[in-house]
């Protein structure tokens, strides 16, 4: 009989739990918003998408979410026109209980800004992700040029097996490669700010200062050469000056081969 009570006693507390959460939910989506918030993570990274513009795309798509009810908010749509935004990384929506719907953005981080042989730019993300330039800002960073084949449409091919830059072709992956070593070191990334492919498919770097064209070749121990260019900056070049060599060749693993100006 005791054990009977008891279970009477859980089915009535499981039942009175349910019908609350159910009203609850029901009185949730009578209430309206009264405020949409847009939060922008840009990371550290240069500003490409302003709250601005996200808010136009949204209403573009004739979606009201102030003063509509939250239960009629169309969430998965608008969730979708957020992260179609080329800039954007990843968004997430929010409903709070008081009618506010947050969402939260976090911005993609330019690493590469490259122009292809027909003029067409664009930038590579720090993940390898392919971004049109921003109609609102324009980010500094270093600038890919050359003999790089025409990029014909800004699209990315995503694979859930296998870090996003592996999806580019050769020539875009080299660019993204040496970008990256690039990245990881301040003092690189003061001295460089071109990044140049030649007719022989063979990189070039080119400094904030000094005249210097320097020839890295292929991205085979790019890590090493840049090592060797950092410790011949920093310890050679200060004893002959900036402009005392036209082309510092790094292609040869552990030699630096210079020449001077004619």
């Amino acid at each position: 009989m005791k054990r009977l009570i008891t279970l009477v006693f859980w089915l009535i507390m499981v039942a009175t739990v349910t019908t609350l959460f159910i009203f609850a939910n029901k009185k949730q989506e009578k209430q309206v918003c009264k405020e949409f918030k847009i939060e922008i993570d840009y990371e550290g990274a240069p500003e490409l998408v302003s709250k601005t513009t996200l808010r136009q795309e949204i209403t573009q798509n004739k979606l009201k979410i102030k003063g509509n009810e939250t239960g009629k908010l169309e969430i998965e749509k608008i969730h979708s026109i957020l992260n179609s935004n080329p800039f954007v990384k990843k968004a997430t929506l929010t409903v709070g209980v008081n009618g506010i719907v947050k969402a939260a953005v976090v911005q993609r981080k330019p690493l590469v800004r490259v122009a292809d042989l027909q003029g067409r730019q664009f930038y590579i993300d720090e993940e390898g992700f392919l971004m049109p330039l921003s109609h609102e800002f324009s980010a500094r960073t270093v600038i890919a040029n050359g003999n790089i084949r025409p990029v014909n449409k800004i699209s990315n091919v995503v694979s859930k097996d296998k870090p996003q830059y592996q999806n580019l072709r050769p020539d875009l992956k080299s660019i993204y490669l040496i970008a990256m070593a690039l990245k990881k070191d301040p003092f690189y990334e003061a001295l460089i700010e071109q990044l140049y492919l030649d007719e022989n498919q063979e990189f070039q770097l080119y400094p904030k200062i000094g005249h210097q064209s320097i020839i890295i070749g292929d991205t085979t121990g790019i890590a090493e050469k840049l090592r060797n260019l950092k410790i011949f900056y920093t310890e050679g070049m200060k004893q002959r000056g900036w402009d005392a060599y036209h082309t510092i060749n790094l292609k040869f693993r552990n030699q630096i081969v210079c020449s001077k100006p004619n």
